[in-house]
């Protein structure tokens, strides 16, 4: 799969309207695959939230060296969700949302306006999981 590009011009900061379609579609195939529950996708959002708001305060002194920070907690975040994979795990048939995950979070770490947009994508997926009755 190629990589996400949120970007119709990443200079200028317009995001591409087509990552909401695309967004749209990872939300039905997570309702049709039906292995994540809303509660386990709340929860990851809740902390790449909580991820965003130490990064938003903190580049206000200094944006490179808050996202120099920022990075390895989204490996980190990459390494949670291959445990949950394990074969105990409340992941481990959910394929098409450890795929999502693992694109949007990689996609993210790109740079702070990657990550920006990161954010604003995976919460249309949440949305759109929502919207479908999940």
């Amino acid at each position: 799969m190629p990589a996400l590009e949120f970007y119709r011009d990443k200079e200028r900061g317009l995001l591409d309207p087509a990552i909401f379609e695309q967004a749209k579609k990872v939300a039905e195939q997570l309702v049709q695959e039906n292995k994540v529950r809303s509660s386990q996708f709340r929860n990851y959002f809740a902390e790449l939230r909580a991820l965003e708001n130490r990064f938003q305060k903190e580049r206000k002194r200094d944006e490179a060296e808050a996202f120099a920070r920022l990075v390895p907690e989204l490996e980190l975040l990459k390494a949670k969700l291959a445990y949950n994979t394990r074969s105990q795990g409340p992941l481990k048939d959910a394929r098409a949302f450890v795929s999502f995950l693992n694109d949007a979070l990689d996609a993210g770490k790109r740079s702070p306006k990657d990550f920006e947009a990161m954010m604003k994508y995976v919460e249309a997926v949440l949305a759109y999981f929502y919207a479908s009755g999940k």
